[in-house]
């Protein structure tokens, strides 16, 4: 029984970090979601992944305007929800630019 108690036990911590890791994995998911959702078209130009710490990574299209790589880059970097942001514009060229 006591075997029992300290499995669960052991169990339990070691599963506690990845649900906090979860949850701000879909925290930073859903900032930038719906950062992205703001601007028509960027499901065209912008691919990006979160990762369990809350960072994002993010690629551009590679003719991407600066202004508007600037203006996403600087709402996603100041949002609470995202830890770090790490962007590129080495994406194939869009056709809406």
């Amino acid at each position: 029984m006591n075997t029992l108690r300290v499995f669960l036990l052991t169990v339990f911590c070691f599963s506690l970090p990845l649900s906090l890791h979860a949850d701000e994995l879909d925290k930073a998911d859903a900032a930038v979601a719906n950062t992205l959702f703001e601007y028509d078209g960027s499901e065209e130009y912008a691919t990006y992944k979160a990762n369990d710490d809350g960072s994002v990574d993010l690629i551009f299209a590679s003719n991407t305007p600066d202004n508007l790589y600037e203006d996403i880059l600087t709402q996603l970097q100041n949002h609470p929800d995202i830890r770090s942001v790490l962007a590129s514009k080495g994406g194939p060229a869009c056709k809406l630019f």
